[in-house]
């Protein structure tokens, strides 16, 4: 057995005893969604077409098939397949695949191999580890492995179901193995690599054998500076989870991976391009005309370069120093920076020794002469100036940045024309490599702050309700800035709001004092406890912290809070953080002063709505009411008009209209009573062990007798058990969906009603042969006064009351209601009752809020 299959042998082993012990502590839940939304033409495109679980199986078997024939013969018609596929299947023919390979190849034999491979990737792997996370949370345990891979297709992380995981961890899915289309096959992050795309797989596709019960989804990962593919995420599954949205979210996770990317490389410490230690070549007699110009031009030629190599600008000085030094066989060199009058920055080198030290302290003793304080602002190469009868110093200003490099030697020697014309140039050259060295430190803090203000903005426009989510809001602008404590003071009707992240303890007399200061001023404010004295010290309105920013919030074109950011330690606020924190506060002010107008917008809509409602309510109503008092009002008339002219007959029959208008009428009042007081959570329960078999055979008997053609089917079980409700709410709500399947049904029927029993609860269900109810509006039927579209349209009476008063009785019996298209058409409500065994202490109040119980 080869080093490479014992390496093999020995993963597998280690996730199969991991994968155990993940499996005693995690309860596996398939999270399978067998609706499936279709995406263009079938196998054709970059899509997937695919419908029901029925079309995957025949579609796969098809897949399967042309795969075989593309195997044996190369001039099989390919048309029917994607694009993609076919083109990855030639490539994999010309690279010569073995089609029979079932286990990938690992491109690293030993640990120490895949640690280099971690190390070298360690900037992509700390990008993509939270993506990760979100990855593997939001998948859970759905049947799916999370990787991710080099830009050479080696896996450098496994992660995700543990099933999944053992199962594809025997076919070589681990990390170490190589993915590349050269090495095995067509599979989606060899796919990705070669087209640079988000590609999803059938588990047929793949072009070796041993992959074709498994669907991968990949997408690549690119260098967000020179567009380079770095990486690939990837999810791999059983070929039944196929699933085309996946792509979208794959890669919508790769552009994060890329964003974080770019942040993790201007977090990571530049690291100096430059020789340990450089000895220069050895030195010929300074006197000697003939050696000396090659001599030196060689070691000018050798500092330039190295101070070129150089791109940090807190290195920079040093290295110039150092090559100075070594140019021009000095014994200590200083650089010293800033314009006239300001505090000096200086950069020192000297050699080995006491003479290193004897030049370190006269160079020191130079950077006070006022002569050589002027040198920084000097046109001239380089200057010269005698300090002591032994020591000379020679300077050389450095063009555009208000400095000038010092030089000494001990003993004093000749500074030659070639030393000075040499050291000038260097100086030249060492003034510009500053210069771009920090024109590019600017450019990584500008690109890291547009990160930062853009990863921000992201963020906020996801969030559904910014005010109520505030502390997440705050966490996540203390998660982008560094720092320590965030609290957000909004100001409204004279009454301050405060919020803190983490909670502190704050002293509110000072941070009021000082959110009233920023709030009236309209200017940020910066507290350092380490440049306060002792008075301004005590006054920071947190204890333990050093910085404090309090920082204006405009709303609605007011300054109407405040941004309250700080930090433990002490940090170095420069003008390009305050510019960034105030950004960030604009882009905060700017997503309250929204979120504000859109709940003012919502609020302005319900009005409406409210007001919409109103008006079909007292239209109805009107209607409602107006029906049977005109019927009431007619016969009356007619009994005072014919009063000794009227038959018995006519009497009993003119009686028997004014008492069922009578009866209607009160009926329509006693559900407005009833909605009111479901609406306010007052509606009574007077529950009671009732049999249910009798209470539906009391209904139905009553419902024949006021609609005796109407045909009820009623199949009940004769196991019911007893039921502890309120009986005349329930009859009330079985009555008003018999009336409901009555009116919008055949008048004939017939109405099917049913009731059955679970383990836990009675199931009702009424079904008619009615038109139905639209998808649209079922889930608004149970809402107060309304009414379908096509009823109001065609005038039809009503006032939507009904199934409104049936949802609250319902709920208020911890049961529910919902409505399903009936096979053959129609609709059919059910409802359901829980069993209970023992008689509640006490009825909870329910407040609705469009036809939800909440």
């Amino acid at each position: 057995m080869g080093c490479g299959e014992k390496v093999v042998k020995k993963r597998v082993q280690v996730v199969d005893a991991l994968i155990e012990v993940w499996y005693n502590q995690i309860t596996a839940t398939r999270q399978v969604d067998n609706r499936f939304q279709a995406q263009g033409g079938a196998m054709s495109g970059a899509t997937l077409h695919i419908t029901t679980m029925a079309d995957l199986d025949p579609l796969v078997w098809q897949i399967a098939t042309l795969r075989e024939q593309f195997l044996a013969n190369t001039e099989v018609d390919l048309s029917p397949m994607r694009t993609v596929i076919r083109e990855s299947w030639q490539r994999c023919r010309a690279f010569a695949v073995n089609a029979d390979l079932n286990l990938a190849r690992f491109a690293t034999t030993s640990d120490q191999q895949l640690r280099d491979l971690h190390e070298l990737n360690v900037a992509f792997l700390r990008a993509a580890s939270p993506v990760l996370l979100r990855l593997r949370a939001t998948l859970g345990n759905a049947g799916y492995v999370v990787a991710i891979s080099d830009a050479e297709g080696t896996l450098l992380d496994v992660d995700g179901d543990p099933a999944c995981r053992r199962k594809l961890a025997r076919k070589g899915l681990l990390p170490g193995s190589n993915w590349s289309e050269a090495v095995a096959g067509t599979n989606a992050i060899g796919v990705a690599l070669a087209t640079g795309h988000v590609v999803q797989l059938v588990g047929a596709e793949h072009y070796c054998s041993g992959w074709q019960d498994v669907t991968c989804t990949a997408a690549p990962v690119f260098h967000p500076d020179n567009g380079s593919l770095i990486g690939v995420l990837d999810i791999t599954g059983d070929y039944r989870l196929v699933r085309p949205f996946l792509t979208g979210i794959m890669a919508a996770a790769a552009a994060e991976v890329q964003r974080r990317y770019r942040l993790e490389r201007i977090k990571q410490p530049i690291r100096p391009r430059t020789f340990p230690g450089w000895t220069p070549p050895a030195t010929t007699n300074a006197t000697t005309t003939s050696g000396e110009p090659s001599n030196i031009l060689e070691r000018l030629t050798d500092a330039i370069r190295i101070v070129s190599s150089v791109i940090d600008p807190a290195h920079a000085p040093n290295v110039i120093t150092e090559q100075m030094g070594r140019l021009l066989n000095a014994s200590g060199v200083m650089l010293v920076e800033g314009p006239p009058g300001d505090t000096l920055c200086t950069h020192v080198w000297h050699a080995p020794g006491e003479i290193g030290r004897h030049a370190l302290a006269s160079l020191q003793r130079a950077i006070n002469d006022p002569t050589i304080l002027t040198w920084r602002a000097s046109p001239g190469p380089f200057l010269k100036r005698t300090l002591t009868p032994t020591a000379e110093v020679i300077g050389f200003p450095l063009p555009d940045i208000s400095g000038v490099i010092l030089a000494v030697r001990l003993p004093t020697q000749p500074w030659t024309e070639i030393d000075q014309q040499s050291g000038a140039t260097l100086a030249t050259h060492s003034a510009a490599i500053l210069r771009h060295a920090r024109l590019y430190t600017d450019l990584q803090a500008y690109a890291a702050q547009t990160e930062v203000l853009n990863t921000l903005a992201l963020f906020l426009s996801t969030l559904l309700d910014p005010i109520r989510q505030i502390d997440i809001v705050l966490q996540r602008i203390l998660a982008l800035t560094n720092l320590d404590v965030g609290i957000i003071v909004l100001k409204e009707e004279k009454q301050l709001a405060v919020t803190a992240v983490p909670q502190i303890a704050i002293d509110q007399t000072h941070m009021l004092a000082l959110i009233d200061t920023v709030i009236s001023t309209g200017q940020p404010i910066w507290l350092c406890r380490q440049h306060a004295v002792a008075p301004e010290a005590a006054l920071l309105p947190l204890h333990g912290f050093c910085d404090l920013v309090a920082l204006p919030l405009i709303l609605h074109a007011t300054n109407a809070g405040a941004l309250v950011i700080g930090s433990r330690a002490h940090r170095h606020i420069s003008g390009e953080d305050l510019t960034l924190l105030l950004t960030i506060a604009q882009q905060l002010g700017l997503t309250l002063s929204n979120a504000r107008l859109r709940q003012v917008a919502s609020e302005n809509e319900a009005l409406r709505q409210a007001n919409h409602l109103k008006s079909t309510f007292l239209a109805g109503v009107s209607h409602d009411l107006r029906s049977p008092l005109t019927a009431i009002r007619a016969s009356v008339e007619d009994l005072l008009e014919r009063q000794h002219h009227v038959s018995p007959g006519e009497h009993r029959a003119l009686l028997s209209n004014i008492a069922r208008e009578t009866a209607r009428l009160s009926r329509f009042v006693d559900q407005l009573l009833d909605l009111s007081r479901i609406e306010a959570g007052t509606l009574p329960l007077d529950r009671e062990w009732v049999e249910f078999n009798a209470l539906v055979q009391d209904v139905v008997t009553s419902f024949h007798q006021q609609y005796p053609t109407c045909r009820v089917e009623v199949c009940v079980s004769p196991t019911l058990p007893l039921l502890y409700i309120d009986p005349s709410l329930i009859t009330q709500v079985l009555w008003n969906l018999l009336e409901n399947a009555q009116k919008y049904g055949p008048s004939e029927g017939p109405i099917t009603l049913e009731a059955f029993c679970t383990h836990t609860d009675l199931v009702l269900s009424v079904g008619d042969r009615g038109p139905g109810i639209p998808a649209s509006e079922r889930h608004r039927i149970f809402d107060r006064f309304y009414r379908l579209e096509r009823d109001r349209r065609s005038h039809r009476s009503g006032s939507g009351l009904g199934l409104a008063i049936c949802h609250g009785i319902v709920t208020a019996h911890q049961g529910s209601i919902w409505v399903d298209e009936r096979p053959g058409g129609g609709s059919v409500f059910r409802i359901t009752l829980p069993f209970i065994n023992d008689q509640p202490t006490a009825w909870c109040p329910l407040e609705f809020h469009g036809g939800e119980q909440v």
